[in-house]
């Protein structure tokens, strides 16, 4: 059993409309399925810990953006219960599909989901108890994810299809008030300190904030590889190179592997 988890409101409205689009192929392509629509955060993990546990579904498909797949995966992992994960992308960034190489086009990402023609298995972060596909981070790209998230801009650019566009305007209007600050980061025994720090980020995949190439590295080795990226940036190259190269490489001089293990280990 196929489990589609709908969020209506991803992209200001494109998680619907290509619902919509998809429908009928799906029923035409003959699976059996039972769809979901999110009602409010915190919906997509719900959701899908239901259609596992109390459904038998075993393969779930979210149409939405990162803050869907995010739900999605932590409901999947909060069930205890193996599932397959698909996505057709219809949010703002769309940085998880970006990453992966998710076809824009719902009707062939659909259909590829459901033949697993491109089936794999990829790494995954767990902190504290949460799932996360892919970033964690502290400092001011977070404060401009909680800005982006706020902003009533996001909807309007949303309706042009320019969605990515409303994280640039949020990191210039965070730079102006943003106060870099002391980091001190524990891994396996050894402890990092270092002053001035903007913002500190453990990477899955080379992009965020709707394709700003934080980690170009991450992910270049085939997946599932077992490593995640560090990113630190301090004031000056921070500032500087964002505004250079915002969608191509905003700093990447302090990147390094953290939390090596056997790649292939969940």
């Amino acid at each position: 059993m196929v489990g589609f988890i709908v969020n209506p409101v991803a992209g200001n409205g494109k998680g619907k409309r290509v619902w919509e689009r998809i429908e009928p192929a799906v029923n035409g392509l003959g699976a059996v399925f039972s769809v979901r629509e999110t009602l409010g955060e915190g919906d997509a993990e719900k959701l899908a810990k239901e259609l596992i546990q109390k459904e038998g579904v075993n393969k779930i498909i979210a149409i939405g953006g990162d803050g869907t797949v995010h739900g999605v995966l932590n409901g999947i992992y909060q069930s205890g219960q193996a599932c397959k994960f698909g996505l057709v992308p219809a949010g703002s960034g769309n940085d998880f599909a970006r990453a992966h190489g998710i076809v824009n086009d719902p009707s062939e990402a659909v259909e590829r989901i459901l033949s697993e023609k491109a089936e794999r298995r990829i790494d995954l972060m767990l902190m504290n108890g949460r799932i996360a596909a892919n970033s964690i981070g502290a400092g001011f790209d977070a404060q401009v994810a909680k800005a982006t998230d706020a902003a009533q801009y996001k909807a309007w650019l949303n309706r042009y299809g320019l969605g990515g566009l409303a994280y640039v305007i949020s990191v210039l209007r965070e730079l102006r008030n943003f106060k870099p600050g002391h980091l001190s980061l524990q891994v396996d025994g050894q402890t990092i300190d270092k002053s001035g720090v903007w913002l500190v980020t453990a990477a899955n995949i080379p992009n965020y904030g709707g394709g700003m190439k934080i980690c170009p590295m991450a992910g270049r080795r085939r997946w599932p590889d077992g490593y995640l990226r560090r990113q630190q940036c301090k004031p000056g190259r921070a500032a500087a190179r964002l505004f250079e190269n915002i969608h191509r490489h905003p700093c990447h001089a302090s990147e390094s592997f953290l939390f090596p293990r056997e790649p292939g280990h969940d």
